[in-house]
């Protein structure tokens, strides 16, 4: 089955056949992303739903395959049945697919939406990294993938990707796209090959060539709707009260995960795109619609910290860190606060340098060499109640902060470099 990133799980679901798990997608009418508008915009909604369409015959049949598949699969797999967890992700889907459902989206492949399904989440109890769509709105997440995700905007990044596939009939446009291959190229190539009364090897040749151009066609394919997806779920995200930029920060690290593994050129076996080209049309699709890339208000994990020293003295000493680098440890002081004031202060501050971009040469000390400055102005002042704590001068605690702060910069440059 293939994967978020491009990879392959043991398990293969006999019935799937094309029906490769779709993973980790419009117009636009927002001009930004508001946590709030999108909520009262969301209420409203809700209180006021509009009537959905009923389902043509061809929705029916559609949600039958899907059916069928999804039997297939709950041979195959246990599910988990936290209910914390199952809750989580049916609140996250269930607001999706109500936007979904009531948002016309262009289509870059596929067809467009919305489609009238009723959509279904469930979580398979594998440690994979995953999540897929079904035929007919039958949405699947690996345990895995709950596992990774830091928020639920991230988690919501996913889910929308997912809906957006069932939402285009990506699955069924993929089916019939295969078709027209085998029709235009597969067969006629059989028939030469027969009717020629081709030797043995010449025959198999053909046949091979036809097989490898039909395999190219339908990857290609599958590259335009996981593009198309992408985007779409973007669609969906800016007018529900997840921030959209939950699924550029996941993408980043799919392509970091992807950058560490070794590299293979799938050639034409390859159904998705490059991560990383799918973080750079995120990321400029994000920008159009004039939504700031903040990545530390979607993602815990790439924060930067105010941690108390000791953990059972909440009101004791604090310190500023990210990960394993330790920033800087500030006293008390009453002109600039508590020790817990100022390690907050100075996070909060760094978050907001980080997410701007701050770059290497922009960390200087400060003229006195007792303070440190980004982008001109100070950010950090060693008081000589810091220098007593930290059992060294003023000047060396400075040039120590310093130090940290480029090691901090220096990482997050790394990590986004795909």
């Amino acid at each position: 089955m293939n994967g978020l990133m491009g990879t392959w799980t043991a398990k293969r679901l006999s019935l799937i056949g094309l029906l490769t798990c779709l993973m980790l997608g419009g117009i636009g009418w927002l001009p930004s992303w508001s946590h709030d508008a999108c909520c009262a915009r969301l209420q409203t909604q809700q209180e006021n739903p509009p009537k959905q369409p009923e389902l043509t015959e061809r929705d029916k049949q559609e949600i039958e395959l899907g059916k069928k598949v999804v039997a297939e699969i709950e041979k195959q797999y246990r599910f988990v049945t936290d209910p914390a967890l199952v809750e989580r992700v049916n609140r996250i889907g269930q607001t999706l697919a109500a936007i979904a459902r009531q948002t016309h989206t262009e289509a870059r492949w596929g067809e467009p939406g919305p489609a009238p399904f009723e959509y279904t989440f469930r979580i398979i109890d594998e440690k994979d990294v995953n999540a897929f769509s079904v035929p007919g709105g039958f949405i699947f997440v690996y345990k895995g993938l709950l596992d990774v995700v830091s928020s639920d905007d991230e988690l919501a990044g996913v889910i929308a990707h997912e809906i957006a596939h069932a939402d285009h009939r990506h699955v069924m446009a993929l089916i019939r796209a295969d078709n027209r291959v085998q029709q235009s190229v597969l067969l006629p190539a059989i028939l030469v090959g027969l009717l020629g009364r081709l030797p043995s090897d010449d025959f198999m040749n053909v046949a091979l060539g036809a097989q490898l151009y039909r395999i190219a066609k339908v990857s290609a394919f599958s590259q335009e709707a996981e593009t198309d997806a992408d985007l779409t779920a973007l669609e969906y995200l800016r007018r529900s009260p997840y921030n959209p930029v939950g699924l550029l920060v996941f993408m980043e690290r799919l392509a970091a995960e992807e950058r560490r593994r070794p590299q293979i050129d799938w050639g034409i076996f390859r159904t998705h795109p490059v991560s990383r080209e799918r973080v750079a049309r995120l990321r400029q699709a994000l920008q159009a619609y004039g939504i700031p890339i903040r990545r530390r208000e979607v993602s815990p994990a790439l924060r930067v910290l105010a941690v108390p020293v000791q953990t059972d003295q909440p009101d004791g000493l604090y310190r500023v860190r990210f990960e394993k680098i330790d920033i800087f440890e500030p006293a008390d002081d009453p002109q600039l606060g508590s020790s817990r004031e100022r390690a907050v202060q100075l996070a909060t501050e760094l978050n907001r340098l980080l997410d701007d971009g701050v770059e290497l040469y922009e960390v200087q000390l400060a003229p006195d060499k007792q303070g440190v400055m980004v982008r001109g102005q100070l950010l950090v002042r060693v008081t000589e109640s810091d220098a007593q704590l930290a059992g060294r001068s003023r000047e060396e605690v400075a040039a120590q902060v310093r130090e940290a702060l480029r090691r901090l910069v220096w990482s997050e440059s790394i990590r986004l470099m795909f």
